[in-house]
């Protein structure tokens, strides 16, 4: 189960540049909002299922608390991400709970996130290396891992955006591969709502 969460929280991770001016370069065209909202569609192929595992649902960003990504369909799930823990709930109750305290990879799953989300490449450099381009304000890249650790999760990362990333593609390294694409976001309202704040609690 805890395999599961991990593969899941990298699989949101939008990764990093490598290349120092790629990187700075691509970096100037990412949005920073304080608060990002948007929707994903997400669908997993696990090796030796003929169908994808498909479900979709809506995220939110916020710089200085963490992440939230609720799940809609086919199940409802809401998945918490902020700087010392990830917390997995469904129909109210925690079903997963892992702490950066005791499990490193949690540190590293969350720098990960913040770095990208919050435009900082050139830190996410310490884990990945980069082939891409840039065209305009449209960008591609393809990560490999360069630690040991992150390379028994997974093979490539590959992902395209302009002002925000746009689409993500993980080949795990036990075959299986994640697909993950991303659209309505905006950083209006630019607060987090009572409720969203309390999320965070």
């Amino acid at each position: 189960m805890k395999k599961l969460i991990v593969s899941a929280c990298l699989a949101l991770l939008p990764p990093a540049a490598g290349a120092a001016d790629l990187a700075s370069s691509i970096g100037k065209t990412l949005a920073r909002p304080a608060v990002l909202r948007g929707a994903f569609e997400q669908s997993k192929q696990v090796n030796g299922f003929a169908k994808p595992l498909r479900s979709r649902g809506v995220f939110l960003v916020s710089r200085d608390k963490g992440v939230l990504w609720d799940t809609q369909k086919p199940f409802a799930s809401k998945l918490r991400l902020t700087h010392g823990e990830i917390v997995a709930t469904q129909n109210g109750a925690v079903s997963f709970q892992l702490s950066a305290a005791k499990e490193p990879t949690v540190r590293v799953i969350n720098e990960l996130m913040f770095s990208l989300l919050g435009g900082n490449l050139q830190t996410l450099d310490n884990y990945f290396a980069i082939a891409g381009g840039q065209d305009g304000k449209s960008w591609r890249l393809t990560l490999t891992p360069k630690q040991a650790a992150l390379g028994k999760v997974m093979k490539r990362i590959e992902l395209s955006g302009d002002q925000y990333v746009r689409s993500i593609a993980i080949d795990e390294s036990n075959g299986d591969s994640t697909r993950i694409a991303f659209s309505g976001q905006s950083a209006v309202p630019a607060a987090l709502s009572r409720d969203e704040e309390a999320r965070f609690d």
